[in-house]
């Protein structure tokens, strides 16, 4: 590591190191003391490289991103002003039942301006939304995740099984059932009307 004579003479570029290591740290939910205790380096060095009083050489660089974990790669790449995504765990997505019908949906919001939904869709065995069938009030599109899923398009009728896909328009008529003894799961992009 090297170090800067003052701190009037800090390297701008030591500077911008530090600020971004202390941002992915903070990100990960990490204090310095456990960063430093993770890769197996002072406390005090953490600090004096967040504030760029120290360069890190690239392996002591390296060393202390493993512990994080993060690669270079994605360290540098990192655009501190970029907007950042974020995750939904299991079970704490927004959920509407259906129970007379067999089908629960799971749904996200799709970031992007527009309204619109992710969905995840669980068919029970014998799932069906009817006989009459329905009709879209916008365009969905969406994978069969696991399992095969009976879909009439108008008068065609298709079987999907696990890997297949599928796009309706707008206004398109439609029935799904699941005539399977197991549950199929289907993803499924919804815009909002």
């Amino acid at each position: 590591m090297t170090r800067a004579s003052s701190r009037s003479e800090r390297d701008p570029e030591a500077v911008e190191l530090g600020a971004r290591l202390r941002q992915v740290r903070e990100l990960n939910g990490l204090s310095q003391r456990e960063l430093a205790r993770r890769a197996g380096v002072t406390n005090s060095n953490i600090s004096l490289i967040e504030q760029g009083q120290i360069s890190p050489a690239v392996g002591s660089l390296a060393r202390l991103l493993d512990a994080i974990p993060i690669s270079l790669a994605q360290f540098f790449a990192l655009d501190p002003k970029a907007p950042e995504g974020g995750i939904v765990r299991a079970g704490s997505a927004a959920r509407t039942e259906c129970p007379d019908i067999g089908l629960t949906i799971e749904s996200l919001p799709v970031p992007g301006g527009r309204s619109r939904l992710l969905e995840r869709c669980h068919f029970a065995p014998g799932a069906d939304t009817g006989s009459a069938p329905k009709r879209l009030p916008a365009a969905r599109a969406g994978w069969v995740i696991s399992g095969s899923l009976e879909l009439t398009l108008g008068v065609r009728c298709y079987t999907l099984d696990e890997g297949d896909g599928f796009h309706l328009p707008k206004g398109q008529l439609f029935r799904a059932r699941n005539t399977s003894s197991k549950a199929t799961i289907v993803m499924i992009t919804n815009d909002q009307p």
